[in-house]
């Protein structure tokens, strides 16, 4: 099973530094940041307005069925039930239960024309009002997406940035699929967070506060009474934040470990099939999907309380309000109107409230995954040494006592000293973990040495600029890595400084053509993720093409040829033949690899034991003769 990152690593923030930290990336764009908060301002005060033109339209307009108009204009409207305009046996009367007046049915207008021209006016008002929050809604959705994605977008390339900068040591504890989930799934939940929470979440604490403005203003009575809600609101959503929070760490966590799991094993797939190892693995998918889903249904637990728990709330509250409402009425205290708009208004507090729930695991999967995205940036970064010399001006390798662990004091070199001249080829064998690959690691300034120096070109590794030191040391790996894009792109990395000629020309000279001459668009054939349409030994002639169209002065082949065939290994040797004057460094399991080198060094439990030309060692009869007998039997 894959090996869980280190939790320490995931130490838990506090979310106002995880929120400053962004804050750094945000404030790059305030224009749009204040023109987004502008318009979430307008389109708030613009929601506002609606109850008010309805209740102004009930209690002004629609409400007063007691007030009617004489066609002479004048008209007379009846004050607490003094009278009522009645209609019995086909007329009108005015009676206040004492005394009635009949009234010409052509002299009434039971609903007046002034009213209509203003519920005409009402719609129109309505109509406008409505154009304009479309209008300041799309603009603060707009330009807040468009913040958040700009701001994700230099999350995204600094986080990337970053990680080329993490020591190799990193790499080798850390799963791939962590990282790649760091850089790819939590960056777009924080893109999640601008577009579905911080468009309405900012918007939503200008309209709670304007609604409660606006409840004071219509009935301090109602308010009042509405507000035992409130200590019940706080308590759910202080209670629901613990749980939510924790429960969506858990899973983002769970979730890294299964894309880690499944990047380490569809690479390794080849592997499973040859050794049948299918149900084993299926089963120990099972437990890593097993633990997914139980964060998973922890999350779905919370999530499904807090959301009927928010509603029943917000019924109690409407209840409350009703009650009494009603009874102002009944008391002539409070308008139908009033009572309507102090609904309408209690429905759009709550309703934020209501979805608090989804937005708030947006929240909570955003500033999870913000914690582990600054925890990766938090990570030290390779000390490149940057202006520190460029150039080595004698392409020697000397090791002056070494002492190296990759892990506390778990020593893998152990007191190593050795000096290769330039120009020297010499190579370095032993059985498997011997220590062979971590000389060139340390040569590479790919990691450093506990105790003792490594020197190139007499000048200790720590002096070099590490970016201008590496391009002047080629390594050549067993499994050498291609991207996916064309041959070309692939031997010049890209670099579109290097002219095709150039490529071609250093192909021929390391025997690379040989091989390109069988595809039929050449140098421009595309290679797939890993190169698999390419053999081992290609990849390892176009490593050299690498090497040599980039000037390297020091050449590491580490166990280059152990996989390859016959007939491409000559090839690899006539390449290696075009490369004189290289200083070269063979790491080899297969000791005919070495056999014509100058000088070869075999290292045991990390110390070198003897060293000498191949002859030399022979003589000896050593370790190396031993290794050699058990390889070659004739001996």
């Amino acid at each position: 099973m894959v090996e869980r990152m280190d939790e320490t690593l995931e130490r838990t923030q506090k979310d106002w530094t995880i929120f400053l930290r962004l804050w750094k990336y945000i404030r790059r764009y305030w224009v749009v940041l204040v023109l987004s908060l502008v318009l979430m301002l307008a389109s708030a005060l613009l929601d506002l307005v609606p109850p008010l033109l309805v209740r102004n339209a009930i209690d002004r307009h629609m409400e007063k069925i007691h007030t009617f108009n004489l066609v002479d204009g004048q008209w007379v409207e009846a004050e607490d039930g003094d009278f009522e305009l009645v209609r019995r046996d086909g007329k009108y009367y005015l009676t206040n239960g004492e005394e009635e007046y009949e009234a010409e049915e052509s002299l009434v207008r039971s609903v007046k024309d002034r009213d209509y021209r203003q519920l005409l006016k009402l719609g129109f008002v309505f109509l406008i009002v409505l154009l304009a929050q479309f209008a300041t809604t799309y603009g603060h959705t707009y330009s807040t997406n468009y913040l958040g994605q700009r701001v994700v977008y230099d999350i995204r390339m600094d986080l990337y940035y970053h990680v080329l900068r993490i020591p190799l040591s990193f790499f080798d504890r850390t799963p791939t699929g962590k990282i790649a989930t760091r850089i790819a799934n939590d960056t777009q939940n924080l893109s999640e967070f601008f577009s579905s929470v911080i468009t309405s979440m900012v918007k939503d604490v200008f309209l709670i506060v304007g609604i409660l403005y606006m409840m004071f203003l219509l009935s301090t009575y109602l308010t009042l009474r509405s507000f035992f809600v409130i200590p019940l609101i706080v308590g759910a959503t202080l209670i629901f934040r613990t749980f939510d929070r924790r429960a969506y760490r858990l899973v983002r966590t769970r979730i890294a470990t299964l894309n880690a799991f499944l990047s380490e094993h569809i690479s390794g797939m080849n592997l499973i099939q040859i050794f049948n190892r299918q149900t084993h693995k299926h089963r120990e998918f099972k437990g890593v999907s097993g633990d997914l889903l139980k964060a998973q249904l922890q999350q779905m637990i919370v999530f499904a309380i807090f959301r009927p728990l928010m509603d029943m709330i917000y019924h109690v509250g409407l209840c409350a309000v009703i009650w009494f409402g009603g009874k102002a009425i009944l008391k002539g205290e409070l308008s139908f109107g009033v009572l309507y708009a102090f609904v309408a208004y209690v429905d759009m507090f709550f309703r934020p409230i209501r979805d608090i729930a989804e937005k708030y695991d947006i929240l909570q999967n955003a500033f999870a995954s913000a914690e582990k995205i600054f925890n990766l940036m938090d990570t030290p970064k390779e000390e490149l040494n940057e202006g520190g010399r460029e150039t080595v001006s004698e392409a020697s390798v000397e090791f002056e006592n070494v002492w190296f662990a990759y892990e506390n004091e778990k020593w893998v070199l152990k007191d190593v000293s050795f000096r290769i001249e330039e120009g020297e080829r010499v190579g370095f064998v032993g059985e498997t973990g011997a220590g062979k690959s971590s000389i060139i690691n340390l040569i590479s300034g790919l990691y450093r040495a506990q105790k003792g120096r490594v020197l190139i070109g007499g000048v200790p590794l720590e002096e070099y600029d590490l970016r201008a030191l590496r391009r002047q040391i080629a390594v050549v790996q067993q499994d050498v890595f291609l991207f996916s894009g064309t041959l070309l792109d692939n031997i010049r990395l890209f670099d579109p400084s290097v002219s095709p000629e150039v490529v071609k020309r250093v192909g021929k000279e390391v025997r690379l053509d040989h091989f390109v001459s069988k595809f039929s668009s050449g140098y421009m054939s595309n290679v797939l993720e890993r190169a698999s349409t390419l053999s081992a030994g290609e990849r390892q002639l176009v490593a050299l093409a690498r090497g040599k169209l980039f000037g390297a002065k020091i050449l590491v082949l580490d166990e280059a040829t152990a996989n390859v065939d016959v007939d491409t290994e000559f090839y690899i040797q006539q390449a290696l033949e075009a490369l004189k004057g290289i200083t070269l460094i063979v790491i080899a399991h297969r000791l005919a690899t070495v056999r014509n080198l100058d000088r070869i060094y075999v290292v045991h439990a990390g110390r070198i034991v003897e060293e000498g030309s191949h002859q030399q060692l022979m003589a000896k009869k050593g370790l190396y003769y031993e290794l050699y007998r058990v390889q070659y039997v004739e001996v």
